[in-house]
């Protein structure tokens, strides 16, 4: 078991105090500790009203712009992730056999665990995870049918469809692999339309796109006009030498170009380069990674349908927190029982819920993961009445009428009711969190 020092204390205190009985308040919450006497709510426990919204948890919240962690911490994060769990890997440096192809994916597939398509279900047992396209491969043996390939990538191996991905040689597998500059979908979903196949591929939040760069032609004009002013001229109409000047340059400057693959005829990878337009769904670089952006960034998949192993080209809820820690650059495994199990920061927990919600609010901060081995959620702090709330893939609920398929992502308390009728976060095994 793992905790932060700096909060340890505090949290042993909270957990004393509501074990003898004494009421304490944290997250700016009354002095009492009515909301967890509330136990359990009747119905969806889907909240969405105005606490619905991105903008009332980042507002209350403006140190939450502050920088957690710096390009330098998130190297060190992820090689520390890596080396906790196989099941996440540094695909450049990774040893590989003679008989290893290097492939590319090209757009959105399935990975398998089994060298067959989905079944057209929901819930299909052998999906296992979605694959974005630019995705490096390392590509292993094949379907007998030779319709599939064994593929490893950066969080995952299974079966992947040949028609999904590109062969290539190494060299320009390194360059999806371990991109010197890359852009980042930000988006819930984003279309990369490929220009030389003319059509619109499927990125979901976290993709990575290699950037290379380009030197944009001169404008003849702007050249022109350079060349017609005389020095003289030039220090006498300083302003128009300014302008022309800056013209000039901005045409001068690299143009950043987006590395666009395509599976050829016979399943040989294409590339080829497309000017990258950046805005608030395609990021250059990682997002910084501070605490509101962990929620504006969950709330862009807020509403979107449940995706199990990313069919329905949806999220799951392993894949709603990974892809949004991959927006900042975080890289944590795919599945939810392995998250709550390696992030460097975490409680196993015990006790009611009383006490599980108090040591949550009093030593977890936003962004936390709270798991079990089926589940996990992410938990965006506490309402205006201290209610510790959170963000998930939901695929269903339960009340006294038995189950319901929700299959959405949601805002939701902490206390609506599980399986056997219980407070959900009586049944949450780990608190982990990235500090």
């Amino acid at each position: 078991m793992t905790v932060r020092l700096k909060n340890i204390g505090a949290a042993i205190a909270v957990t004393f105090a509501l074990t003898v009985g004494i009421a304490g308040g944290f997250c700016d919450a009354p002095q009492h500790i009515s909301f967890v006497a509330r136990t359990v709510e009747a119905a969806s426990p889907e909240v969405t009203d105005e606490r619905a919204e991105s903008a009332y948890w980042t507002e209350q919240n403006p140190d939450g712009e502050r920088v957690l962690f710096t390009s330098d911490d998130i190297a060190a994060f992820n090689a520390a992730m890596r080396a906790e769990t196989e099941t996440l890997k540094d695909l450049a440096n990774e040893s590989v056999t003679p008989d290893v192809r290097y492939g590319v994916a090209t757009r959105r597939g399935n990975l398998r665990t089994v060298p067959e398509p989905p079944d057209g279900s929901h819930y299909d047992e052998q999906q296992a995870t979605a694959v974005d396209p630019c995705e490096a491969l390392l590509v292993y043996e094949d379907s007998d049918d030779g319709k599939f390939s064994h593929v490893v990538m950066r969080n995952y191996e299974g079966w992947l469809s040949k028609r999904e991905f590109g062969l290539t040689d190494r060299a320009t597998w390194m360059q999806f692999a371990a991109p010197k500059d890359f852009a980042v979908v930000t988006a819930n979903q984003w279309w990369l339309h490929d220009d030389a196949m003319n059509q619109d591929v499927l990125c979901q939040m976290g993709a990575k796109i290699p950037i290379v760069y380009a030197r944009s032609g001169d404008r003849p004009e702007a050249a022109g006009n350079m060349r017609r002013i005389g020095t003289t001229q030039l220090v006498e109409r300083g302003a128009h030498r300014q302008n022309v000047r800056e013209q000039y340059l901005e045409q001068r400057k690299r143009v950043a170009m987006l590395l666009v693959p395509s599976r050829a005829k016979g399943g040989a990878l294409a590339v080829h380069e497309q000017p990258a337009v950046f805005d608030d769904d395609l990021h250059h670089g990682f997002l910084p990674c501070t605490e509101n952006n962990f929620v504006r960034q969950g709330f862009r998949f807020f509403g979107d349908i449940y995706g199990w192993g990313g069919l329905d080209d949806s999220v799951d809820c392993s894949a709603f927190t990974s892809d949004v820690y991959r927006s900042m650059g975080l890289e944590i495994p795919r599945d939810a029982d392995v998250q709550g199990e390696v992030l460097p920061y975490r409680i196993r927990l015990h006790g009611r819920a009383a006490t599980r919600l108090a040591l949550l609010k009093a030593a977890f901060p936003i962004g936390t993961l709270l798991t079990n081995d089926t589940h996990v959620m992410m938990y965006i702090g506490c309402d205006a009445d201290g209610t510790p709330m959170a963000l998930q893939a939901m695929s269903s609920y339960f009340d006294d009428d038995g189950k319901h398929y929700l299959r959405r992502v949601v805002l939701t308390t902490l206390t609506y009711p599980n399986a056997k009728g219980k407070p959900y976060i009586d049944g949450v095994k780990y608190l982990s969190a990235i500090r």
